[in-house]
């Protein structure tokens, strides 16, 4: 933090992914005396494509580092309280320092038939392995996931951590709390229970992001604002 208030005193302007970002650095590194500007990470319209899960896929998707930051424990507790019809299914795509202790949590649960570990993939061949996307984070600053999720068309179930509540901002796309085992089991039967709803809630998101978050409208807001510093 002495490093970036060092920095800031020579710093002509600062971009900010989200306004989360923005307010962390206010209170960490303190009062923002140059201009700033908060501009989201862009998508290519390559990105954008028509959710199909393929033959074989499981209820959910999980794509991100395994570790406890991004909540996947907290995933398999929500799943064994799923036990009832049905059981619920989830394929597990990733590395990470806690992979192992997720593996034996997943064994101890008894959902070792149920859930999946693939290792790490890109993410656009992640996701047809999976009906829904559900990414339980605890804490998350502005994930570049969520994004491409929602370009895909993925029905996504997410935590209202960091800036993910501004990029589902004015959709009916739903967060639940972080940490919170109940509500996260509650939105997944609800998903699943209701599946095309789910992706009609999918489909108008991805509208939104289509609008709001492209490489497009990226490039043309950080070249107005290096134009607007110079002034």
């Amino acid at each position: 933090m002495g490093l970036e208030r060092w920095l800031a005193s020579s710093t002509d302007g600062i971009i900010f992914e989200s306004a989360y970002s923005a307010g962390v650095y206010g209170r960490n590194v303190g009062p923002v005396t140059c201009p700033t500007r908060v501009i989201p990470n862009g998508l290519l319209p390559v990105e954008f494509s028509t959710h199909t899960p393929v033959t074989a896929a499981t209820d959910i998707v999980f794509i991100g580092e395994l570790r406890v930051l991004k909540g996947v424990d907290l995933l398999l507790e929500a799943m064994a309280r799923l036990d009832g019809g049905s059981p619920v299914t989830a394929t597990i795509v990733g590395d990470g320092p806690d992979a192992g202790q997720f593996r034996d949590q997943a064994q101890r649960l008894g959902l070792t038939n149920r859930v999946t570990f693939t290792g790490a993939m890109p993410a656009a061949a992640a996701f047809p392995l999976g009906r829904i996307l559900v990414m339980p984070s605890r804490a998350e600053s502005f994930p570049y996931i969520v994004l491409e999720a929602a370009a895909a068309g993925i029905p996504l179930i997410a935590t209202a951590v960091g800036g993910i509540p501004e990029i589902v901002a004015g959709t009916d796309t739903a967060l639940v709390p972080p940490e919170d085992v109940a509500a996260l089991s509650h939105a997944i039967a609800s998903a699943l229970r209701d599946l095309p709803a789910a992706i009609g809630r999918a489909s108008r998101l991805q509208m939104t992001i289509a609008d709001r978050f492209t490489v497009d409208r990226m490039a043309s807001d950080i070249q107005t604002f290096y134009f607007d510093v110079r002034r």
